[in-house]
């Protein structure tokens, strides 16, 4: 007869270290059953390679401990009742050798909701962080989940940026409209010049807390030799990346990068404008923009834009774009 001990009996309960090479099954399934409305195609990627890896659990370890880049989900705490993963907190450095970390996937099941369970695994992130020497940890949160920001807050979290994800189906028809008096238009070159211009254009546009996480670099609005081939090849065949800038005699006022999609492909618009011009710029810039891609009305259209350009994202809306979902970063420092 076996006699089976009370540690062997009774099944772990609370918190832990995440073990990848057995826990991986559960936290797949709970991220997926907490994110399922949310989940993007990346998303449900990285749900199905968890799965894979859970099945090579011989071969895990040298995956996990030699390769920085594909740890991204294995490296955190869960929260174990009944037999199963009920909660699971992911946090790892924002790159290698840095001492600010990211959480990730923060889920708790809803059965085991409001006990705590989230501010449990939060708390271990911050106690390993410090252990690392760490000096912050950042997370993003969906902006319309407000219990999540209420936890985050609680625990001394601090908004720092964010972005809007927009679309539409198809490209909306939209009235041109002139400048104010004093300002100039003209095409966005792509050299360089006109690269140092929109750098100076995007430092001023963004908040000094985004600029402290993530630097505005000059090198971002280079294109690269692809880039710049399809664009030479877009102007003999009917543009594939264009953009006109707005000039107020000194400095930029306002820009606006339109990259089309081709054969059904998804056409893509960016717009910055300076603060000193925000209320003004946004409907000439978008009008250009839109007239210029109405050819190929039919394309989906996609739009990432900072949620601090509060201007921006109102006429998107109005002209017909819907908001996907807005996700905001938040920090604490350690």
């Amino acid at each position: 007869m076996t006699v089976l001990t009370r540690a062997q009996s009774q099944p772990f309960f609370g918190l832990r270290p995440m073990n990848p090479l057995k826990d991986l099954r559960g936290v797949a399934n709970l991220i997926e059953e907490s994110f399922a409305n949310t989940l993007d195609g990346p998303g449900r990627s990285a749900i199905e390679e968890m799965r894979w890896l859970n099945r090579l659990k011989p071969f895990l370890w040298w995956t996990f401990y030699f390769s920085f880049e594909r740890n991204d989900f294995l490296s955190g705490f869960v929260w174990e009742e009944d037999g199963q993963i009920v909660g699971n907190v992911t946090i790892n450095p924002m790159e290698f050798g840095s001492r600010r970390w990211v959480i990730s996937n923060l889920a708790v099941s809803q059965a085991y909701r409001k006990r705590g369970i989230a501010t449990s695994l939060i708390n271990a992130s911050m106690e390993m962080v410090k252990q690392y020497n760490g000096s912050a940890i950042l997370l993003q949160v969906r902006a319309d989940n407000d219990s999540a920001k209420r936890l985050y807050h609680a625990l001394e979290f601090k908004d720092i940026s964010g972005v809007t994800n927009l679309k539409s189906k198809q490209v909306p028809k939209m009235e041109t409209f002139s400048l104010p008096s004093g300002l100039a238009l003209r095409e966005h070159s792509f050299n360089s010049k006109d690269v140092f211009q929109v750098y100076q254009l995007a430092k001023a546009a963004t908040p000094m807390s985004a600029q402290q996480e993530w630097p505005v670099r000059q090198s971002h609005f280079w294109l690269d030799e692809q880039e710049q081939f399809l664009r030479w090849l877009g102007r003999l065949i009917g543009g594939i990346q264009t953009g006109w800038l707005i000039e107020d005699g000194k400095q930029l006022a306002g820009m606006v990068n339109v990259q089309r999609g081709f054969w059904g492909e998804v056409h893509f618009i960016e717009m910055i404008v300076h603060p000193n011009w925000r209320g003004y710029l946004e409907r000439p810039l978008l009008g250009l923009a839109l007239r210029f891609l109405y050819c190929w009305r039919n394309n989906d259209i996609q739009i990432r834009h900072p949620v601090d350009h509060a201007e921006a994202i109102t006429l998107y809306k109005e002209v017909g774009f819907q908001e996907e979902q807005t996700l905001l970063w938040m920090k604490r420092k350690m």
